[in-house]
């Protein structure tokens, strides 16, 4: 787990935690770890692709990673995600959507995480402080909102966030900006009290960096579960401060 973006004086939790005026996180290998199930949405989505132009998968799959590479290669080695990359090569998002929504199948592979709930209660409420204003939580995937609110409530934290920010709100995929700038506007407040959570630099923390909200890169959802130590915001009596791992950057 890597904290980027912040000062160098904020160096311990507690500082974290009273700057935090909103945290967003994304979903896929954030919110849960199951990699065969994100890599079968790919697959998937992948298999439709082929359909619409009347291609076998393996064809349409050297043909995509082939635009990725191209791309990277003129990008400093950023990585595109599939979305946008689909749109470059004549799939507009709003059919994207479409495809996302009749694809994806959340409920057939997710399950309640009361871990995830439980860190997830502890940062909104800043460990349980009767007294605090509560941390507005937003998510921005890029999959439509219905999928992430499937996606959420198939996890049982669907109650715990207070927007979904999708492909279908501003039609654009990250690592594009305007999925960030939406979120930063549900939240409503400076991008420089905000973080971002996500287990891709490329695509989740460094389009955040560049608006100024700072970003926590994890290796899936066991980091989350850590994510209230490092933020200070451990229930009363808990006296955990694991965050081993964590660095600034």
């Amino acid at each position: 787990m890597q904290l980027f973006g912040w000062p160098a004086d904020i160096d311990a939790p507690q500082r974290i935690g009273e700057r935090l005026q909103g945290v967003l996180f994304d979903i896929d290998r954030t919110l849960y770890d199951d990699d065969e199930y994100a890599h079968g949405q790919i697959t998937a989505l992948i298999a439709r692709f082929a359909r619409q132009f009347d291609e076998e998968p393996a064809s349409a799959h050297r043909r995509i990673k082939e635009w990725q590479r191209t791309w990277s290669e003129t990008n400093a080695g950023a990585r595109q995600s599939l979305g946008n990359t689909f749109a470059s090569l004549g799939v507009p998002i709003e059919t994207s959507v479409r495809w996302r929504e009749a694809i994806i199948e959340p409920e057939k592979h997710l399950q309640h995480d009361q871990r995830l709930r439980r860190a997830m209660e502890l940062i909104r409420t800043r460990g349980s402080r009767p007294d605090a204003p509560r941390l507005p939580l937003v998510v921005v995937t890029n999959n439509p909102v219905s999928t992430g609110m499937r996606s959420l409530a198939a996890l049982g934290v669907d109650d715990l966030v207070d927007k979904v920010v999708g492909l279908d709100t501003t039609m654009r995929s990250k690592p594009d900006a305007a999925p960030f700038r939406a979120a930063l506007d549900r939240v409503g407040c400076d991008a420089a009290s905000v973080v971002c959570v996500g287990d891709r630099y490329d695509v989740d923390i460094a389009p955040a960096l560049a608006l100024g909200i700072g970003g926590v890169l994890v290796d899936g959802v066991t980091d989350v579960y850590q994510l209230p130590a490092l933020f200070g915001f451990n229930a009363p009596g808990d006296r955990s401060d694991r965050t081993a791992g964590a660095t600034g950057a």
